[in-house]
């Protein structure tokens, strides 16, 4: 799976749904990874994590991300997943939302290597499943953790390891220290993968080419921008700055909608829309009246006019 060096669309929750992955890997995103959903939630029959779960028609090969802090539940949530159609199981160990922390998980597991190592024996105890892991640096500036934990995927043979290269009590504060990251990296005996702060095309390759990193995974420089993966790809391959015209770009956020409103119907997916929609805007002549008045548009047909006359223009 990772025999060159792919551009992954990261899991985002609440936005890498079944729709904006679809839209990403249109644009050229080699994988795309679920939202996180829930090991517990899954072992135990949430509906929410069931929906969760499910993969898209675009999701080949399927990645999914669990959270949880209980090896066996873990364990017994991958092989689930497997079930659902899962090729490849990620672990969340980084993500710094208190509500995740609170409970063992996420950005946690920083502070409990123990556990960690815990879950990654537990994954690949026979039969093995095969699982990655996500991490941030450490805990804090002085809890470094990324060189144990890299040790420890290699050892309990995990196929590769994410790197957020932010400390978890920086949140999305600061600048992500690809440096250390790629010091790491390049001592590693598994491949690596970089996140953070790849909000263009440029900042994108730069990493992409940093010593000793097998990939790179972007998360919010994608939303509003699902065509990202394409303007990065025609730079790396062409040198070509390549850009969607506004005839493209409102087609593309057209056809978003028509897959939220298909995935969670009319009331829902309204919701869902509005979120990407302010995104989408960003940066655009007229973008902060568009914004004004989008929370006060109660249908799709009044977003898609709206976004018709957003996009009447060239950009």
């Amino acid at each position: 799976m990772f025999t060159q060096k792919p551009i992954i669309l990261a899991p985002l929750a609440g936005l890498s749904d079944r729709p904006f992955r679809r839209l990403c890997r249109s644009f050229g995103a080699d994988l795309a990874v679920s939202e996180m959903i829930s090991a517990k939630g899954l072992v135990y029959g949430d509906r929410k994590s069931r929906i969760l779960l499910a993969p898209d028609i675009s999701d080949k090969p399927y990645w999914a991300q669990l959270f949880g802090s209980d090896p066996e539940i873990i364990r017994e949530a991958a092989q689930t997943a497997l079930e659902a159609g899962a090729e490849l199981i990620d672990i969340n160990m980084g993500c710094p939302v208190r509500k995740v922390v609170k409970t063992g998980a996420g950005a946690a597991l920083l502070k409990n290597p123990g556990l960690a190592e815990s879950i990654m024996r537990a994954l690949n105890r026979a039969p093995a499943i095969p699982y990655t892991i996500k991490v941030r640096s450490g805990w804090n500036a002085h809890e470094s953790a990324l060189d144990r934990f890299i040790e420890m995927a290699a050892q309990h043979n995990a196929k590769a390891l994410t790197c957020h290269p932010r400390t978890a009590n920086m949140m999305f504060s600061g600048r992500a220290d690809w440096q250390q990251l790629s010091d790491a990296a390049q001592k590693a005996a598994l491949p690596i993968i970089g996140s953070g702060d790849l909000n263009d095309p440029q900042s994108a390759i730069t990493a992409l080419a940093r010593p000793g990193l097998s990939g790179i995974m972007l998360g919010r420089g994608s939303l509003g921008r699902p065509w990202i993966f394409r303007e990065i790809k025609e730079l790396l391959e062409k040198g070509y700055r390549w850009s969607p015209d506004s005839e493209l770009k409102r087609k593309t956020i057209l056809k978003h909608g028509d897959l939220l409103r298909n995935e969670y119907g009319e009331k829902t997916g309204l919701l869902f829309y509005r979120k990407h929609l302010a995104w989408y805007s960003k940066g655009l002549a007229g973008a902060a009246a568009f914004r004004h008045k989008l929370f006060t548009m109660n249908s799709f047909a009044e977003l898609e006019n709206a976004i018709r006359k957003l996009f009447s223009n060239p950009i």
